[in-house]
């Protein structure tokens, strides 16, 4: 004889029912609590990543910067350097003709 309840369910398929929804909870329970810890160390990976990311682009950008902060410099001490030499030429012009004045007023 089945025991059965009110529903026509037997005693054993409830039993096997309420162990399977039971081996289900526990592994959502565990998955859960996997997921709980791993997922902040996932996070934090990723943000490693793109920090690392972000420091070699800024270490790129600074090379860029100084190269042309470099090439800058070079151009500017160039160029200093013709004005110097055009302020030389242009003194000792001035000074042969004040020479010259000096002699045409003796």
């Amino acid at each position: 004889m089945k025991n059965t309840n009110r529903n026509g369910e037997s005693r054993i398929r409830r039993v096997i029912f309420n162990e399977i929804t039971l081996v289900v909870a526990l592994v959502s329970l565990v998955s859960g609590c996997i997921f709980w810890v791993s997922n902040p160390q996932n996070e934090m990976e990723i943000r490693v990543v793109k920090l690392e990311a972000q420091v070699e682009s800024n270490q790129t950008v600074q090379f860029e910067l100084e190269k042309i902060k470099n090439n800058d410099f070079v151009e500017f001490q160039l160029k200093m350097d013709q004005i110097v030499t055009r302020q030389i030429e242009m003194l000792k012009s001035l000074a042969a003709i004040n020479q010259q004045l000096i002699f045409l007023s003796d």
